[in-house]
């Protein structure tokens, strides 16, 4: 189960200690580096999420461009556009 989440009253009080240049209990950093490797991985979701909707925007609108020019737009460099949404792909893949 993971640790508790910190609260901001629980980071305000980390804070003032460490203004105060009181140094951190063992508990109290790594509660400190548990809130961080949690940020950094509802950020890392975060990110993905992102990515896997842009695709899809993005997917969704070549087709439409596809369908009301007949297979494409050469002169608005819809390649360019697909090699994005490829790269967007992967990124969602992780």
């Amino acid at each position: 189960m993971p640790p508790p989440r910190l609260q901001p009253s629980d980071l305000q009080a980390l804070r003032q200690k460490l203004y105060a240049g009181d140094q951190l209990d063992a508990a109290g950093a790594r509660q400190l580096l548990d809130e961080v490797d949690a940020l950094r991985a509802e950020l890392a979701g975060s990110r993905v999420e992102f990515a896997k909707k842009a695709a899809g925007a993005l997917a969704k609108r070549l087709q439409a461009a596809a369908a009301f020019n007949r297979g494409g737009c050469p002169s608005c460099r819809d390649a360019e556009a697909r090699a994005f949404l490829a790269k967007l792909q992967r990124i969602a893949e992780g």
